[in-house]
This record gives C-alpha cells, sequence and structure tokens, in this order.
C-alpha cells in the first residue's frame, strides 16, 4: 500500500504543489508563533508581556489555520473531483473504500510532513527576527533569550498534518460511499451539487450563527461588539463557502453578464461553462471568496476597534480637562495621550502581523486552484479548437469566465461584509462609533484589485500553456 500511496503520489505532484506551499508556510508560522510564546513564558518577561503575546499569536494563528485548512481542503476537494474516474475503476476492480480512503489520506501525510518539517525548519530560523520586531514595534518589552524549543518545533508539523488528514478525510467522504459504476457515471456528469455532510455542515455554521449572535448581544461593552460581530462574520464566511457550490450557478450569470455584452460568442460560452460546472466553479471561487472575506473583515473589525479606542480616548480626556495638569496620567506613570499613541502602533502592528500570512495563503490558495482547474480542461481545449475555435476565442472565453469567478467571490464575500458591518454599526452607534467613516476603503480596494490580478493570472497563465500543445495530441491526454 505504501508504494501504491508513493508513487500515485509522486505522479500528481504538480496537484499537490499549492497544497505543499500552503503547508510550508502553515508550519512555518505555527513553529514561529509557539517559539515565540516558549521563549515569552520561560523569559520572565511579566504577565502582561505573556498575555500581550498570548493574544497576538493565537489570533494570528487561529486566523492563518482557519485560511490554511479551508484552502488545503479546496484543493484536496478539487483533486478528488477531478479522481472520481479513478476511484471508480479501483472500486471496480475491487478495491475497499478503506483502501480508497487509505491512499488519499496517505497522499495527505506525504504532503504534510514534506512541507511541516520543512517549515518547521524555516519557522525555527525566523523567530529570531521575528522578534526582534516585535521588541522593535513596542509588542514585547525586551527580547526573550534565544534557545531552541522542542514546543514549537514539534507543533507546526504536526498540526499541518491534522489540517492535512482532516482535509483529506472530509474531501474523499463521499466518493468511497459511491459505488464503482456511480462514480464513473459522475465524473462524467456531475449530479449533485451539495452532498448531505455539506448541507448538514451548513446547517450547524448557521445554529453556531445564531448562538454567537445571542450570546453577544446581552453584553454591553464596545470590544465585546467588535468581537461578537468579528465572530458572527467569521461563521457566516464559512457557511458561504459551504454553500457556494449551490450560489455559483445564479452569482455567475450575475458575474458574466460583462462577458456576455462585450463579446456575444465567447461571453455566453463562459456563461454557460461556469454555470453548468459547478463544483469546479465553486472551487475556483472558494479561494476568492475566503481572501476577499477574511481580508475585509480582519481590516472592518481593526478599523472599528480603532475608532472605539478613540471614542474612549475623547471621552477620558474630556472627563480630566477640570482637572489639574499632572492627573491624566494612568497608573503607569504615563500620559494618556502618549499611551493612546503606544496603542495605535501597537494595533497597526497587529493587523500587519495577521495580514501577512493571509495574503500569502490566499495568493498560493487562489494560483494554485485556478492553475489545477484550468490544466485539467486540456481536452475540452482541444475539442474546441478541433471544431474552429481560435487560441484568441479559447483565451477570451477564460478571461470571462474567470472574470466571473472573482465577481462571484468578491459579491459573496461583500454580502458577508455587508452582515457583519450592519450588526457592528447597530452595535457600536450608543458608543459614538460611525462604523462607514472608519472603514478603510484603501486597503480593501487593492483587497480586490489584488484578487482581480491573481484570478486573471491563475487563469490565462496555465490556459497559455496548455494551448501550445497540438489538438490532436491534447485529445490523447491521460486525464
Amino acid at each position: 500500500m505504501f508504494s501504491l500511496v508513493a508513487n500515485s503520489f509522486s505522479a500528481r505532484i504538480g496537484q499537490y504543489l499549492g497544497s505543499l506551499l500552503v503547508v510550508v508556510m502553515t508550519s512555518a508560522l505555527i513553529t514561529a508563533l509557539a517559539t515565540i510564546l516558549d521563549r515569552v513564558r520561560l523569559s520572565g518577561l511579566g504577565h502582561g508581556a505573556v498575555r500581550s503575546a498570548e493574544s497576538l499569536m493565537g489570533l494570528v494563528g487561529s486566523t492563518s489555520g482557519l485560511a490554511a485548512l479551508l484552502l488545503v481542503a479546496n484543493t484536496f476537494s478539487l483533486v478528488v473531483d477531478q479522481r472520481l474516474r479513478e476511484f471508480g475503476v479501483l472500486r471496480a476492480i475491487g478495491a475497499t473504500p478503506a483502501q480508497v480512503r487509505l491512499q488519499l489520506v496517505g497522499e495527505a501525510l506525504l504532503v504534510s510532513l514534506a512541507g511541516g518539517l520543512a517549515g518547521s525548519i524555516l519557522g525555527t530560523a525566523g523567530t529570531g527576527p521575528a522578534l526582534d520586531w516585535l521588541v522593535r514595534n513596542e509588542v514585547l518589552p525586551a527580547r526573550p533569550e534565544a534557545h531552541f524549543s522542542v514546543t514549537g518545533a514539534l507543533t507546526g508539523p504536526l498540526c499541518t498534518a491534522v489540517i492535512a488528514v482532516f482535509a483529506a478525510l472530509t474531501a474523499v467522504h463521499r466518493p468511497v460511499r459511491m459505488g464503482a459504476l456511480t462514480s464513473l457515471r459522475e465524473a462524467e456528469v456531475p449530479r449533485r451539487a451539495m452532498p448531505t455532510g455539506r448541507v448538514i455542515s451548513v446547517l450547524l455554521m448557521l445554529a453556531l450563527a445564531l448562538a454567537v449572535h445571542r450570546r453577544y448581544e446581552h453584553r454591553v461593552g464596545a470590544d465585546d461588539a467588535v468581537d461578537g460581530a468579528m465572530a458572527l462574520g467569521l461563521m457566516l464566511l464559512l457557511t458561504a463557502w459551504l454553500l457556494m457550490p449551490v450560489l455559483v450557478r445564479p452569482l455567475t450569470v450575475v458575474g458574466a453578464g460583462p462577458g456576455r455584452m462585450l463579446s456575444r460568442y465567447t461571453g455566453c460560452l463562459a456563461t454557460v461553462n461556469a454555470g453548468s460546472a459547478t463544483r469546479r466553479t465553486a472551487a475556483m471561487t472558494g479561494p476568492v471568496l475566503i481572501a476577499v472575506g477574511l481580508s475585509a473583515l480582519l481590516l472592518c473589525s481593526a478599523a472599528a476597534a480603532g475608532e472605539v479606542e478613540g471614542a474612549q480616548a475623547r471621552r477620558t480626556a474630556s472627563t480630566r480637562t477640570a482637572e489639574p495638569p499632572g492627573a491624566a496620567v494612568r497608573a503607569g506613570g504615563v500620559p494618556v495621550g502618549i499611551e493612546a499613541d503606544r496603542q495605535r502602533r501597537r494595533n497597526a502592528v497587529a493587523v500587519k502581523t495577521l495580514m501577512a500570512p493571509l495574503i500569502a495563503f490566499s495568493g498560493v490558495g487562489i494560483l494554485n486552484t485556478l492553475l489545477l482547474a484550468t490544466r485539467q480542461r486540456r481536452r475540452e481545449f482541444a475539442v474546441l479548437r478541433l471544431t474552429g475555435g481560435t487560441t484568441g476565442q479559447l483565451l477570451r472565453m477564460l478571461l470571462w469566465e474567470a472574470l466571473a469567478v472573482v465577481i462571484t467571490g468578491v459579491a459573496t464575500a461583500g454580502a458577508v461584509v455587508g452582515v457583519f458591518l450592519a450588526v457592528l454599526s447597530r452595535r457600536l452607534t450608543p458608543f459614538g462609533v460611525e462604523t462607514a467613516a472608519a472603514l478603510p476603503w484603501g486597503q480593501l480596494t487593492w483587497v480586490v484589485a489584488g484578487c482581480t490580478v491573481l484570478g486573471l493570472l491563475g487563469v490565462l497563465v496555465p490556459a497559455r500553456s496548455a494551448l501550445r500543445t497540438k489538438a490532436v495530441r491534447a485529445t490523447r491526454t491521460a486525464d
């Protein structure tokens, strides 16, 4: 069985390359975070430094871990859909569901072990510069002593192994339950866009979102309002990701509107392709949704938190106007204005720390998913070319498809962020905070523009390479 897994993995290394990069980055990040926490705890810097490090590192780790899980699961889901014919053949010649499941889980373990070990080495090496940066930006009061952390070195590979195995088990659950003939039929004509397990997951996410909303609705603090809206936004984002196979058909019709208006033939063909291949389109839209949605939620919540702190500082300053000049200091002897400036710098550092890995993960996830989906369509491209389609027409068709995918992902993320902002604005209005005025419109524009560029490159570059192969030869190429 090991030789079968190893041969299958080596033959599909190109399919797993994007997942491998995400695993390496995730392992490096988690290793660095765990090592920093271990060093801070053992350095005796004080309870305040430990709490600050735990808060920031925990937020970075949870956000990046969620992004990595969704992106790896998205890739494995696409790989499994492309291998339904293979699984059907294996079942037809006598392979059991457990053997098919073990094969894919074994490939996921190879991905996680190779990427986890490489990431552990990179994370350990990068801990020193990361600590220097945190101290320089006043997140930590002093640099902890440098030492090798066994906990940190093991945490990264173990977490990535759990992520990869969970993603593989989730992706292969439905195919192994199908019979051989059903798998072969589904490989040609997919019938169900939403499996039962995905429907159950959607219902669970909606129940969690309702529970989170009710829990934070009874809290009165401004910080609780931001935290509650953020938690609700994350639950709704996960729900939208799970519902994407159902949403893509109506949304791509709208997203492909510019293509139909500007290019009568290739635009209409792009609309039909994107709307009929719902699983492929959903897998392509998922990374865009994750990238735009998570980035927007983090940026908007950080901006709202900054406005809350500003409103609190203004109220504090106004209440101290009539007091003696030396009274406007905190318990530690630091003036309120200086402490507020320090807190704003810490918040800016926190946002950068959160956004850096998220941008890297999202970029790799978008490019990898679109590259996989495009490369697997070489036979389709060859048939279109043999029936009279030109290279320029195919590229324009793919351009409109990519644009429809990006518009669908951005529109879905925008709906989730809209609900998040509506809840947040309602909760912060009593505190004198105007949420709309605090939104970082410039940064949000850059996020959308970056995802659009990555989406177009992820489709057009591999398509250009695939179209260089002669059409007759491409039709004989194995799937």
